[in-house]
């Protein structure tokens, strides 16, 4: 499901702004699963994604992700953390056969979603990244419709962003990746 045109308007006439402990950029399983457990810790989490939840979870695809390879232990904690999720969720997540524990992705990130929202989260799809820049004590995580301060944020996205070239954030162009250096604790 494309996103709404309204919400694709580069020119919002209103631009709201959040103060948040944690800016999650990227709703896709990693940046999903970094939402959800920075929310079990307490944290104020804004999880922000370009694309509508469907074609994130589209994107995802159907191949399962499999603990086969794994050593015992990180299986067994694989196992535990997909458990938690079907907790929080009600989702039926994780399938065992044949000694192989499997979970499909596009179930798994819409599942990593909703646990993160359930632990209050806020997601804004649909919502755009263009931004990047120095904060007082973080960053400033500014989108098509918003300016988030954030004490930290984690990019867990594709894709290149234009970045203030003051900012805290560290571009590994070749790959596409960023980080952002560790900044004070909130």
């Amino acid at each position: 499901m494309p996103c709404p045109p309204s919400l694709l308007d580069p020119t919002p006439t209103e631009i709201p702004s959040l103060v948040t402990d944690v800016a999650v950029v990227g709703a896709g399983p990693a940046g999903a699963a970094a939402a959800w457990r920075a929310a079990l810790r307490g944290l104020r989490v804004v999880l922000m994604e370009r694309r509508s939840a469907g074609a994130v979870w589209r994107a995802a695809g159907q191949e399962p992700w499999t603990d086969a390879g794994l050593p015992a232990h990180l299986a067994a904690d694989a196992a535990r953390l997909w458990r938690q999720v079907e907790q929080a969720t009600g989702a039926a997540l994780l399938h065992a056969g044949g000694g192989v524990r499997r979970v499909r992705a596009d179930q798994a990130t819409a599942a990593l979603t909703a646990a993160a929202t359930a632990w209050g989260a806020q997601l804004r799809h649909c919502d755009e990244v263009v931004a990047i820049d120095a904060g007082d004590g973080g960053a400033l995580v500014r989108t098509r419709a918003a300016t988030v301060s954030a004490a930290r944020v984690v990019l867990a996205c594709a894709g290149a962003l234009p970045t203030d070239p003051d900012a805290p954030v560290v571009t590994v162009s070749d790959r596409g990746s960023f980080a952002i250096p560790s900044l004070a604790s909130p």
